[in-house]
This record gives C-alpha cells, structure tokens and sequence, in this order.
C-alpha cells in the first residue's frame, strides 16, 4: 500500500481546528482522489475503453477515499497493463505487496511489457494532496 509522508500530521493539525479542519481535510480529499482517477484514465493504454471505465475513486470511510481499477469488474487484466507479464515485470517497490496478488503460475509465458497508469496518477496525486493540505492549513491558521 502506497502510504504519504507526512501526511498524518497534516491531518492531525487540521483536526485540530475544529469542524472547519474537518471539512478542509474532507474537502481536499475528495478533489484529491478524483484528481487522481482522471490522470489514471488519461494515462490508461485505449483498445476497447473498458480499462478507462474500470478506474473509479469513492469514499471508503471519513476522510478515506480509493482509486482502483477494474473497480467495476470491467477490466480483470488491469493489473497486467500496470505491471507486465513474464520477463517485462515492472513493480514499484512500495507496490510489490499489492502486486504479487496478480503473479501468474508460470504455465504460459507472454511477456506483455508494462503500460503504467495507476503508479504516475498516485505519484502525481500524492504530492499534489500534501501540497493542498499544507495550503489549506495555512490559510485556516491565519484565520484563527
């Protein structure tokens, strides 16, 4: 699971300011996700659409919030367009966890090279959420 550095903290001193905090932190959050669910399917390879329809992002507790694909059943081979197959495996670190799942049993090689999608949109989207937290916390401080 791809984790964010820094980001508890932020968290904790926008709660600290109250309901607005939260609602700051909600807020930001959400725009964050789907932010990141529109660069995924920017950046998901097109032959029949159905791996662009799979990427959604939703709310999975307060103040959580997913992007997946094949989030619809649309695209099982999601995976294999981020990742490769065969000898063209390519696995972010802090992804293998998460990616051995999709590891095949060896019986047929086809070495699909990968066609990363969901890695750059997380990489982008994290940063970005950091950012708009530590601005939104700037602007909540000063009103306080």
């Amino acid at each position: 699971m791809a984790k964010v550095k820094g980001l508890d903290k932020l968290i904790k001193d926008l709660a600290k300011l109250g309901e607005e905090g939260i609602k700051t932190i909600a807020g930001v959050t959400e725009a964050n996700a789907r932010d990141i669910e529109v660069t995924a399917k920017q950046l998901a390879p097109i032959d029949s659409g159905k791996l662009r329809q799979s990427i959604k992002s939703f709310e999975v507790g307060k103040l959580k919030w997913k992007v997946l694909a094949n989030a619809t059943g649309l695209a099982p081979y999601a995976a294999y367009q981020e990742f490769g197959t065969g000898g063209l495996v390519e696995v972010p670190a802090e992804l293998a966890e998460m990616a051995i799942k999709f590891k095949g049993k060896g019986i047929k090689k086809v070495d699909l090279r990968p066609q990363p999608f969901m890695y750059p949109a997380l990489v982008k989207g994290r940063k970005q959420y950091v950012e708009d937290l530590k601005s939104e916390l700037e602007v909540l401080t000063k009103k306080v």
